[in-house]
């Protein structure tokens, strides 16, 4: 099934609140009763706290977990699972950066992914990635649903939904060489199936040593790249001058281009903002 190129821009500063009204836009109950297991997949590369934009702020992500308790899924049906660098114990990333906080009155499952067992898996049409190793729970559930933050890059210039697949793999430092095709191969087999982008703190100048500027804006989309566009646009990109945008317009995954890409909610123009590289 063809996925829609429809992408909610909510303008709010509420974390909890922002993320459902985006969802609904989308119709994402629809789009989610066609799965049987969601695996919420945020953005905790480090330990950094949310407000310095590093980080996918954890009320964005229990925002997530009570549309889907909302919409009938039992905790039991659904987890969060990330995996940072490897410097950094991603369950403790969980409790510094006040995840395990805000999550406890739902007694969901937190995965390390880094610890999970690994499975090779091989990339169909891969140019440069022919196989990953990748986190089990990757493979468990059939949807995955991507939490990244909005966030400029030195190396990918915008790191959004697709470049957050990469928290599911080891080695990381594979995707390093060669990175905007391979980012676009990872994505060929775990690509999201519903993406949140937390952009009310977005990160500008560097992805971990990032200048935090305020956007006040959740973006919501079934198809990773168009909803990648959309973010990058807001940061005063141009898709079409990212690779990894334009490679996986090419290869058929997704729409790059802003003109075909169907919004709703708020006038895209007003809420774009020029993040400094």
């Amino acid at each position: 099934m063809a996925k829609s190129t429809l992408i909610s821009i909510v303008h709010t500063s509420d974390p909890v609140e922002g993320p459902k009204k985006a969802l609904d836009m989308i119709g994402a109950g629809g789009i989610l009763n066609r799965y049987e297991r969601v695996l919420i997949k945020p953005n905790y590369v480090n330990s950094s706290k949310p407000e310095t934009g590093v980080t996918t702020d954890p009320r964005v992500v229990k925002g997530i977990v009570e549309y889907l308790l909302d919409h009938g899924w039992s905790n039991k049906e659904f987890a969060v699972g990330e995996g940072g660098m490897a410097s950094y114990d991603t369950m403790e990333t969980f409790r510094s950066t006040g995840l395990v906080d805000a999550l406890e009155d739902y007694e969901v499952t937190l995965y390390d992914l880094n610890a999970q067992p690994h499975v090779e898996v091989d990339i169909p049409g891969g140019k440069s990635l022919k196989s990953v190793r990748v986190a089990k729970p990757f493979i468990d559930y059939d949807c995955i649903l991507s939490v990244p933050k909005l966030k400029v890059h030195v190396w990918s210039l915008s790191t959004l939904s697709m470049k957050n697949m990469m928290g599911g793999i080891l080695p990381k430092g594979i995707m390093h060489d060669d990175l905007h095709q391979k980012i676009v191969d990872l994505n060929r087999v775990f690509g999201p199936e519903l993406t949140v982008i937390d952009g009310i703190i977005g990160c500008q100048g560097h992805e971990l040593a990032c200048d935090p500027i305020r956007s006040d804006v959740i973006i919501a989309g079934e198809d990773f790249v168009a909803t990648d566009a959309v973010g990058s646009f807001l940061m005063g990109l141009c898709p079409d001058d990212i690779p990894y945008l334009k490679l996986a317009k090419k290869a058929g995954m997704g729409e790059n281009e802003m003109e075909k890409i169907e919004y709703m909610g708020e006038t895209i123009s007003q809420l774009r903002k020029y993040y400094r590289m």
